[in-house]
């Protein structure tokens, strides 16, 4: 009965997990495509998930101590471990649920790097456009008495000959 219910936890969370790396590979495509409108929602998609995976991760610890402690070892045992210690005995589907997770575990955390990556150039890059932008608009043209354009870079204000 424990071994059943460490394997529906385990699998419970792996389908979480792979929700939340569908929905950061549909922010990868977002913010390639910078769909602000879109990452808002996969933004507000991925909050949702990572508050299910939290939510359901006390239970997934209950199952795999209640079955550590079942099997002798310490509650405190790794799911790996567990695993391990079950699929000895030939009951392998734990460890290979435990290898789906934990591919699935990385995969997430490799999109979820490159999408940091992304953010923080397309941040950079917009900062310093920005920047670009605002040094041009601080270098005034300002028509001199000499009948041209002067730079200078004090103010925006144009000074016409006529008045």
């Amino acid at each position: 009965m424990e071994l059943q219910n460490l394997i529906e936890a385990v699998d419970k969370q792996t389908k979480l997990l792979n929700e939340l790396l569908q929905a950061l590979e549909r922010e990868t495509v977002e913010m390639g495509e910078i769909n602000i409108s879109a990452m808002a929602v996969s933004n507000r998609s991925k909050e949702e998930l990572t508050d299910k995976i939290s939510a359901h991760s006390p239970t997934l610890q209950k199952a795999v101590a209640t079955l550590a402690k079942r099997e002798g070892l310490a509650e405190t045992t790794l799911l790996r471990t567990v695993a391990d210690h079950i699929a000895k005995r030939g009951k392998p589907e734990l460890l290979d649920k435990q290898k789906k997770l934990r591919d699935t575990a990385i995969s997430v955390q490799l999109v979820a790097t490159l999408n940091r990556d992304i953010a923080e150039r397309f941040a950079s890059s917009v900062t310093a456009s920005l920047n670009l932008i605002t040094r041009l608009i601080n270098q005034s043209n300002v028509y001199g008495s000499s009948g041209g354009y002067q730079q200078r870079p004090t103010g925006a204000i144009m000074i016409n000959r006529e008045v």
